[in-house]
């Protein structure tokens, strides 16, 4: 009986051991459970690990779990590209007053260290770091405005635009620090969205916009004649060198015809001196081959050929010989006698 009831009393206590050291595990279960972290950070997010108050790390994008963490708390920063639209009224530097629209693009820097001093200086409300940069860029709209007349802010918004980007990027003072540093922000792009002026204003741009396009239209009309006279001195031009081509031609050929006509006159006085009878037996045989041939000649008036044609055709039958003038020996210059 008595290893009986010590066997009994073996087993009972064995199973309250048993129910305690489940009921342990459901309470550390249970704990675990109660206090572990679970956060889900997206792309273009970025998780800060807060433990007991104090950064302790940064969670990229992914799935963040920790059990028995219950002083940590994470805490989800926006690192995407925001906009801020900034309307404001200004004076140009020459008194203008205009109403003037700016878009501002920026982000958060996303490295470990910029978003622990985020963390530290300005926390993550997006809210509050618009309100910081919206003070910011109103004093940068400023600056700029009285640095551009309102002529040159109409016509290079581009330059209006860099100006206030320079003022966002650039340190104020020695040991201060740049307004996008100061916030812990990268600047991606600032735009001129609209300008608006006064009536007065408006009505001497329109005045002016009709005066440009008047030069602009006279300037084209004084290019056209320009052209037009232009063109006319080309024409002009190669007319005269048709001309003076043309003249030259007929020089050219006057001048070979009469170098021609000297040397069969030299030709002629070299076989009348040579032969008289023969020159003129040929003479006469190139007549009748001529007249047999039955084509028109056209003779110069006054050479001999001529007058032996006007002799054939005399109707009384009487010839007067043709008797060749002898050729002009040239002179022999007659040296001076001292």
């Amino acid at each position: 009986m008595t290893n009986q009831g010590k066997a009994t009393s073996g087993g009972g206590n064995m199973r309250i051991g048993g129910v305690f050291g489940a009921l342990v595990v459901l309470i550390i279960i249970a704990v675990g459970f109660s206090t572990m972290k679970f956060a889900q950070v997206n792309e273009g997010e970025r998780g800060i690990i807060v433990t007991q108050g104090r950064v302790e790390g940064i969670q990229e994008p992914g799935i963040f779990f920790r059990p028995f963490a219950p002083f940590t708390v994470i805490e989800i920063v926006n690192v995407r590209r925001q906009s801020r639209t900034i309307e404001q009224n200004v004076a140009s530097s020459d008194k203008q007053l205009y109403d003037i629209d700016i878009q501002v693009d920026f982000s958060r820097l996303p490295t470990p260290d910029a978003l622990r001093d985020s963390y530290g200086e300005i926390g993550v409300d997006d809210a509050q770091l618009n309100n910081f940069l919206d003070g910011f860029i109103n004093d940068a709209l400023k600056s700029a405005s009285t640095q551009f007349t309102l002529d040159q802010v109409l016509s290079d918004r581009g330059g209006f635009a860099d100006r206030i980007r320079q003022f966002l990027v650039t340190s104020p003072g020695q040991g201060l620090d740049a307004p996008v540093e100061q916030l812990f922000v990268r600047l991606e792009a600032v735009k001129v969205l609209d300008i608006s002026v006064g009536e007065q204003y408006a009505a001497l741009l329109a005045e002016k916009a009709n005066l440009e396009v008047q030069i602009e239209t006279e300037q084209k009309r004084r290019e056209q004649i320009q052209a037009q006279q232009e063109n006319n001195l080309f024409q002009a031009e190669q007319e005269a060198q048709v001309l003076l081509t043309r003249e030259r031609g007929q020089t050219e050929a006057a001048l070979e015809a009469s170098s021609r006509d000297a040397q069969v006159r030299a030709i002629q006085g070299r076989y009348w001196r040579e032969n008289p009878e023969l020159f003129e037996l040929r003479k006469r045989e190139l007549m009748v081959e001529m007249l047999n041939n039955g084509n028109m000649w056209f003779i110069d008036p006054g050479t001999d050929v001529t007058l032996l044609l006007n002799q054939m055709g005399n109707t009384d039958g009487s010839s007067t010989p043709i008797v060749p003038v002898q050729p002009v020996a040239p002179s022999v210059p007659v040296p001076d006698v001292p």
